[in-house]
């Protein structure tokens, strides 16, 4: 195996197919575009043309940044490639954050316990983290 780390976007259609084959959730086409298009820092993983594993940052490039989509395709799994992931966002804040910039991110357990070791803490009893419900039945 011959795995290559690009900090490019893919395709959208091979981001989307790798969300099919981390367990994730699929994603519109176009929509896929406009988010690759749009992230501050991306990290491609491929095996030769296929891509098996993804991460990025989103955000205002001043103050906040979220890490999104972290994946790897499930054939991969347990190899270290999610961590080579995290190194490279790692890095990238290094280079790119200071001490006051906001850097979040929502995990799926048990990634939590890879995020950990990258300086990803718990929310203190004072603060809680919260999604805006998208359903339609809520408007």
């Amino acid at each position: 195996m011959d795995i290559q780390i690009v900090y490019e976007a893919p395709k959208a259609q091979d981001f989307i197919s790798l969300r099919l084959r981390a367990g994730m959730n699929n994603k519109d086409l176009e929509r896929s575009r406009i988010a690759l298009k749009n992230s501050l820092f991306i990290v491609s993983l491929y095996d030769k043309e296929k891509l098996i594993g993804f991460g990025r940052v989103v955000g205002d490039g001043g103050i906040t940044y979220v890490v999104s989509d972290i994946m790897v395709d499930g054939e991969y799994r347990r190899r270290g490639y999610a961590e080579q992931i995290m190194q490279a966002i790692d890095r990238y804040f290094e280079e790119n954050t200071h001490e006051d910039s906001y850097i979040c991110l929502i995990a799926n357990c048990p990634a939590d316990l890879l995020y950990n070791k990258h300086r990803f803490e718990y929310l203190p009893d004072n603060r809680c983290g919260m999604l805006r419900n998208q359903s339609k039945e809520h408007l």
